[in-house]
């Protein structure tokens, strides 16, 4: 698969030269465990495109992130438009509002909103929250009951404004709180676990500087889980 992408990253070095100017413009490997497989890396400061070969049809898959985030992705066999997209959103660094005009077939969503007014973290984090909001939602037969006190509890830390001040992430069926920027908890991150037991009941785990406690109580805001809340709001974003 890398000699495609070497084929494709002289095509768009030969069309493009200001990409030659890129602080990366080179293959890298893919992580563990796909490491033996590469992908095509332009960035540019805070801007980048990552493209890999989608599928036996090998169609470019181009991932386009703003500090490390992703905002959009295309699929497509035009490399010219590609190149395009890649210099608009990599080297010229152009808003969002400005390239949907030029390129309509992208798909900006929330984040690009919140990027381009500069609060990207903000933005990353309520879409967490919408992502939750959507896990719990599916729940059905047995399992009803416990996604409906969790959707009962979200919507109601929504309404005083967490979901733009933590991150919502969920292990299996447990509702992870943290000031985490990305998914995944670093080693000793503090962190408020909350597993929906059903039955207007919730237990509450949290970790602070290594001291772990649990309590169990009803599907409620008030009282101990917005005390520990506030603890949490205390820590850095990392």
């Amino acid at each position: 698969m890398s000699k495609e992408l070497e084929l494709l990253q002289s095509e768009l070095n030969n069309s493009y030269p200001e990409l030659i100017k890129l602080e990366k413009n080179a293959l890298v490997a893919q992580p563990e465990p796909f490491s033996s497989t590469y992908d095509l890396l332009l960035k540019n400061e805070m801007r980048s495109c990552t493209i890999s070969l989608y599928g036996y049809e090998k169609i470019h898959k181009c991932v386009f992130e703003w500090d490390n985030c992703a905002i959009f992705e295309i699929f497509s066999v035009d490399v010219k438009r590609i190149g395009e997209i890649i210099l608009d959103w990599v080297f010229k660094k152009s808003m969002p509002s400005k390239m949907k005009n030029q390129f309509p077939e992208i798909e900006f969503g929330l984040l690009a909103e919140y990027y381009e007014k500069g609060e990207g973290i903000k933005g990353e984090f309520i879409e967490s929250w919408n992502s939750i909001e959507e896990f719990y939602i599916s729940f059905s037969d047995s399992w009803k009951s416990k996604g409906e006190d969790a959707i009962r509890l979200i919507k109601k830390m929504r309404k005083v404004g967490l979901d733009e001040r933590l991150r919502a992430g969920q292990s299996l069926w447990f509702f992870i709180l943290s000031r985490s920027r990305r998914h995944g908890l670093e080693e000793n991150a503090s962190y408020i676990e909350i597993t929906f037991l059903g039955d207007d009941k919730m237990s509450i785990k949290s970790n602070f500087n290594g001291k772990k406690t649990s309590l169990e109580s009803k599907v409620e805001y008030e009282g101990y889980l917005q005390d520990s809340i506030k603890k949490l709001l205390i820590e850095k974003i990392k």
